[in-house]
C-alpha cells in the first residue's frame, strides 16, 4: 500500500516547520522592536503609528521579506526531506505552515490593528509563492543530483 506520506515524514514536516516558524517569529519580533523604537523616538502619535504600520512600504517590505525568506527556507528543507514530487512537497508544506500560523494566531493575543484585505492577499501570495519556490528548488536539486549519479 502506497501512502501519500508516512508518519516519519509527517513528523519531520511538522518539526522542520515549527523550528523554522520559531526562527521566523524571532526575526519578526526584532523587526517590530525596531519599528516601534523608531516611532517612539520620533514621537509618533497612536494614530500615526497605526497608519505607519498599515501603510509603510518599509514595514510591509521588511515583513514580506521575512515571510518569503522563512517560508522558502521551510519548503526547501521539507522538500529535501520528503520522498516525493514537487506538488506533494509544496502542498504539504503550505498546509502545515498555515495550520501552525492559525494555531499561533488563535492561542496568542492579537493586537487590535485590522489590516486591509489587499495586505493580507499580498502576504498570502508571497508566503505561498515562496513555499512553492523553495519546494521547486529542493526538488530540482534532487533531480539534478539523481541525473548526475
Amino acid at each position: 500500500m502506497n501512502n501519500f506520506t508516512d508518519f516519519r515524514e509527517f513528523k519531520a514536516l511538522v518539526f522542520i516547520s515549527l523550528l523554522v516558524y520559531f526562527l521566523y517569529a524571532i526575526a519578526e519580533v526584532f523587526v517590530w522592536i525596531a519599528v516601534f523604537d523608531f516611532m517612539y523616538t520620533n514621537d509618533f502619535t497612536d494614530a500615526e503609528m497605526d497608519e505607519a504600520i498599515i501603510r509603510s512600504p518599509v514595514v510591509i517590505g521588511a515583513l514580506l521579506f521575512i515571510v518569503g525568506f522563512f517560508n522558502a527556507l521551510t519548503a526547501y528543507f521539507v522538500a529535501g526531506y520528503l520522498k516525493g514530487n514537487f506538488v506533494k512537497s509544496a502542498v504539504l508544506t503550505i498546509m502545515v505552515v498555515e495550520m501552525i500560523d492559525l494555531l499561533v494566531v488563535y492561542f496568542l493575543p492579537v493586537d487590535d490593528i485590522v489590516f486591509p484585505v489587499w495586505r493580507n492577499i499580498i502576504f498570502f501570495t508571497v508566503g505561498w509563492g515562496a513555499i512553492v519556490l523553495g519546494a521547486w528548488a529542493a526538488c530540482y536539486k534532487r533531480e539534478r543530483q539523481a541525473k548526475l549519479s
